[in-house]
């Protein structure tokens, strides 16, 4: 693998296959878009493989701690979380014109070296063609490269279990939880928010 800080890449989450590049590079992002067929103003996912490292990223709440956050990310779920309690830089393109960043955390072997080459998150989206189903299968994966994508890296292969449902997207709003997006374990993610104690709308 030779990542660089502008590579794109194609990977496997716990639920599709995904693209991205690093948080850095906004010629990256425009080439996931042209990619994607889709346009430069819609907002993407940040990835990152080490909860401790995103607790640290943003001022959560007491009641959002590591190990919170390392049981709802094993929920196939995305937390989007207001833009103004991250103590990181957030490049503007990856949020574009909101007021929240989504993030997600997976512990998965197949992201570790991505990190590793990188040393920063990563944006992360679907690998299809917007309007098309998400990419569930290696095998397609490698056909969607060849076909659409062919200077991105494909890392990943056959071996990974991928449930083949969109995460469950929350958002947090700073004193509410809300539900924008229902995935597959939705039902256990309401009952993991309710452990916090902050209420849902």
């Amino acid at each position: 693998m030779k990542l660089t800080s502008e590579s794109v890449f194609i990977y496997p989450t716990d639920t599709v296959w995904g693209i991205g590049a690093a948080i850095t590079s906004e010629n990256a992002y425009k080439k996931i878009a042209a990619i994607k067929q889709t346009t430069t103003d819609k907002p993407l996912s940040i990835m990152f493989t080490d909860i401790n490292i995103l607790h640290k990223s943003f001022n959560f709440p007491e009641a959002i701690s590591t190990s919170w956050l390392r049981n709802f990310f094993k929920l196939e779920a995305t937390l989007g979380v207001p833009l103004k309690i991250s103590k990181i830089s957030i490049p503007k393109w990856v949020t574009a014109k909101s007021d929240l960043v989504s993030v997600r955390c997976l512990d998965l072997p197949a992201l570790k070296p991505i990190s590793a080459a990188l040393n920063v998150p990563f944006f992360t989206t679907s690998l299809n063609v917007t309007g098309q189903d998400p990419i569930i299968t290696f095998e397609d994966a490698k056909h969607f490269q060849q076909t659409h994508a062919q200077d991105a890296e494909l890392i990943g292969n056959s071996s990974h279990n991928l449930s083949g449902r969109s995460s469950t997207i929350v958002f947090f709003r700073g004193s509410s939880f809300e539900i924008i997006r229902e995935g597959l374990k939705v039902e256990e993610i309401k009952k993991h928010l309710n452990l916090t104690g902050i209420k849902i709308s």
